[in-house]
């Protein structure tokens, strides 16, 4: 039987997709915190990416790609200063609430990701 459950893989990866608008007048602002905090992510233990996109055709729009190793390490990214600075920083930019989506990984296999250790 060929089970593509995310328990099927003994790793399993939670991926959450932020999606972000922010104000035409905070772009600049925003893009630099968000980077500053990208930066500073990917030095977590439990963070595989972290990765800052922003939409071609509206430049006030942004996707967060976060990759963690398990299903904590959210929570503990969101305890780091790094994270609260970016938050607090960034909440007055935001022309609407941020919207977070999970995901996990089907393909390629987790447990056959090339990520540093």
């Amino acid at each position: 039987m060929n089970d593509s459950s995310p328990q099927a893989s003994a790793v399993v990866l939670l991926i959450v997709h932020v999606f972000v608008r922010v104000k035409p007048d905070a772009v600049d602002a925003f893009t630099a915190a968000t980077l500053e905090n990208a930066r500073a992510s990917v030095r977590e233990p439990g963070v595989v990416r972290f990765d800052v996109v922003q939409q071609d055709d509206d430049p006030t729009r942004f996707v967060l790609i976060e990759i963690y190793r398990t299903s904590a390490d959210p929570a503990r990214h969101k305890e780091t200063a790094h994270y609260l600075a970016w938050r607090d920083t960034v909440e007055p930019m935001m022309a609407e609430p941020r919207r977070g989506v999970k995901y996990h990984a089907l393909s390629p296999d987790p447990a056959r990701w090339e990520y540093p250790q």
